[in-house]
């Protein structure tokens, strides 16, 4: 599930349309290049079916990011799935404070436990480089155990 050098082209196909459209901000190939070690792709015969950013910051704060579901594999729990994993891994490097940004999908991240913040109240590294411009909503979950993920996914309304 961690991705590779090998993965940077299937991301970048899959995300693509979304920078396009506005959904997602820019990250050309380099930038994914650079930064791989950070991604996560679900894989079906070999093809990437989803993939998401998981960024550490300082102070306990991870940031999940670029997270996109090819359009025939949603509604079937994969972006759930993706989800619940980058939250695990968010407790297990020791960050509780986990955020997204979102332009589109914020009812989505509510529906998962999400509550809408302010800039303010982001990691200081984060918050330098917050682009006011895009007016992106900011949603943040404080999780105390991978047991009160396990818990909540007992409610999820699949």
């Amino acid at each position: 599930i961690v991705s590779s050098e090998n993965d940077v082209a299937g991301i970048y196909e899959m995300i693509e349309p979304f920078i396009a459209s506005g959904y997602l901000v820019d990250r050309p190939k380099n930038v994914l290049e650079k930064d791989i070690s950070s991604y996560y792709v679900f894989t079906r015969d070999n093809l990437i079916i989803a993939c998401a950013q998981l960024k550490l910051f300082e102070n306990g704060f991870a940031e999940i990011g670029c997270m996109v579901v090819k359009k025939e594999y949603r509604s079937q729990g994969r972006g759930d799935a993706m989800l619940c994993f980058l939250e695990r891994m968010s407790v297990l490097c020791d960050c509780p404070n986990v955020f997204v940004l979102s332009t589109q999908t914020m009812e989505w991240f509510v529906e998962h436990g999400y509550k809408g913040t302010t800039v303010d109240q982001l990691p200081p590294s984060r918050k330098e480089v917050y682009n006011h411009q895009r007016k992106s909503k900011i949603y943040m979950k404080r999780i105390k155990s991978i047991r009160e993920l396990d818990a909540a996914e007992l409610w999820w309304n699949r």
